[in-house]
């Protein structure tokens, strides 16, 4: 059987020069690389979309395959070894991003549920204080008062008993019977009754 015959410009054969990578030469991985680049980018380049990450995985089937050279069977097309690095890295990679999607789509209905209960929350919240403030102005002028003094202005019983000129025991059953009151009707303007 007659050897095949390579141009002297060629340089060694593959096998050649996975032994000599295999014994620490890198500059002989750098003419793998170089020989091999343009059939590893067309592979890359045929299954994604995106320039860069075709660039990225070209790297990282040569790292790839630099880790990994002593699995390389001798005698086998280097080239078709490479080439199904690269197929597997890219494969990997639109796994991931397909992955990543459906996490993306999770997460971006989980934010909008989120949001939309922030906005239900404040919408709530809103129509609390218009309800409150509604129910505060149909309170008798004395207990409305009273509510301010107590709870707005942080006052004592006794404070507010004296500003409004009643007893103690009087006061506390105004604020008692007022802040009820205000609950009733606030309640009933939400619809919670």
């Amino acid at each position: 059987m007659a050897a095949i015959s390579r141009p002297a410009d060629a340089g060694p054969d593959a096998d050649e020069l996975v032994r000599r990578v295999c014994a620490g030469d890198r500059q002989s991985f750098a003419l793998i690389v170089r020989r091999y680049q343009d059939q590893v980018w067309k592979v890359a380049a045929a299954m994604l979309d995106d320039r860069v990450t075709a660039e990225n995985m070209v790297q990282q089937t040569f790292l790839n395959a630099y880790q990994h050279i002593d699995q390389y069977q001798l005698g086998r097309d280097l080239g078709a070894w490479l080439k199904a690095i690269a197929r597997n890295l890219v494969r990997e990679e639109m796994r991931k991003r397909s992955r990543e999607s459906d996490v993306m789509v999770h997460y971006h209905a989980y934010m909008t549920a989120l949001l939309d209960d922030d906005t239900g929350a404040e919408k709530r919240e809103v129509s609390e204080e218009r309800a409150m403030a509604t129910c505060r102005g149909e309170l008798a002028p004395a207990a409305a008062k009273a509510l301010t003094l107590y709870y707005d202005e942080g006052r004592s019983t006794e404070d507010v008993a004296r500003a409004l000129g009643r007893t103690v025991a009087a006061t506390r059953l105004l604020v008692f019977r007022a802040r009820l009151a205000l609950r009733r009707c606030v309640e009933q303007r939400l619809g919670h009754a």
